[in-house]
């Protein structure tokens, strides 16, 4: 423990929900990561979802960053995640690196594999494979960001001296921060010395328990914030209205999250009446457990107290905060949560 402030990001997502205009959504997103900006916020992560409007409609994170980009100043950007089985790594490493430039080298590069079977079915590439053209597209893009060609012979992708410009201004290149939901993708973080990011809404705290020690192990002098965990936050000074502001929006979004599984379930051939452990919790959870197994809602006090445990249980330093968990809580009680917090909460919570 250093007694310093642990960092926090803002977590986006953009579920659109019946009668939600996606214009607005975007225009609320954009004002969101300025305001961040504005009052100190470290990061803003935006994930990558396709096909599924009631999940997102955010598919493509970086062209949302550069204009983010262009209203801001101080706050990274970082996408959370971008799904490498799914694209050109060529492209990808292309598109990277103009919004590292862009923003003058505040690019975070989230990358994870991705599970959800509807971006698999649309993209035409089979789940089969994902694994396999995870590992070749971040060759590639590693190798795209730096000074020589890119030469590459893989089952997926294959390059012949491909001259990669622009590069990034970071270099080698922008910070790699791995989605890490199982106990292999947290081995091959250690063995790579990547950074991390984990949620309780993929795994049960046992799970979390035992991968973050297996990481602090591997990783003793790595800063505290190379370790990052996701969840929902809403702050307001009572804890009741903190709770009843949610309550429509986050349990719309766990609906969202346990259909989603169960169509990706039985597509693959899984029994409807024996879901898997973590898919019934998310399916079968009371508005009660969720707040208090996913997520830190509740008045300054509260939200400091549960990020300080949950930092201080996983060795954690790094927060993405979904102030927005579902996308129906309007912007104005979106933005007083998020000045709250870093008002309230911030100073208090230390690594």
């Amino acid at each position: 423990m250093t007694g310093e402030r642990a960092e926090f990001g803002l977590f986006f997502q953009l579920p659109q929900a019946d009668g939600q205009d996606v214009p607005q959504r975007y225009r609320d997103t954009l004002a969101q990561i300025a305001h961040a900006d504005r009052i100190g916020w470290d990061a803003a992560w935006l994930a990558e979802m396709h096909f599924v409007r009631e999940f997102s409609v955010l598919p493509s994170p970086l062209v949302t960053m550069a204009a983010a980009a262009a209203q801001t100043e101080q706050i990274r950007l970082g996408t959370g995640v971008a799904l490498l089985a799914l694209t050109d790594p060529i492209r990808a490493a292309e598109d990277a690196a103009t919004v590292d430039i862009i923003s003058g080298g505040r690019l975070e590069y989230g990358v994870g594999r991705g599970s959800i079977a509807e971006h698999f079915a649309g993209f035409n590439v089979s789940m089969g494979d994902r694994a396999g053209r995870f590992n070749e597209a971040l060759a590639v893009i590693q190798q795209a960001w730096g000074d020589g060609p890119v030469n590459f012979e893989g089952d997926h992708f294959s390059y012949r001296n491909v001259q990669v410009v622009p590069k990034p201004i970071q270099r080698p290149g922008p910070p790699l921060r791995m989605a890490a939901n199982s106990d292999e993708s947290f081995v091959r973080a250690c063995n790579e010395q990547w950074r991390v990011f984990a949620s309780p809404i993929t795994a049960f705290e046992d799970d979390l328990d035992r991968r973050f020690a297996m990481y602090q192990q591997a990783r003793p002098d790595a800063p505290a914030s190379d370790a990052g965990l996701l969840l929902p936050v809403h702050v307001h000074e009572s804890s009741e209205t903190a709770k009843d502001e949610l309550r429509t929006s986050l349990m719309s979004y766990m609906r969202v999250v346990s259909d989603t599984g169960f169509r990706g379930w039985t597509k693959r051939g899984g029994d409807p009446n024996d879901l898997p452990p973590l898919l019934a919790r998310n399916r079968n959870a009371s508005y009660e457990e969720v707040i208090d197994t996913l997520c830190a809602v509740g008045n300054p006090d509260e939200v400091t107290a549960k990020l300080s445990e949950l930092g201080a249980r996983y060795g954690v330093g790094h927060f993405l905060t979904w102030c927005n968990a579902g996308g129906m809580v309007p912007n104005d009680q979106v933005t007083r949560s998020m000045s709250l917090f870093m008002k309230e909460c911030a100073p208090n919570i230390t690594v």
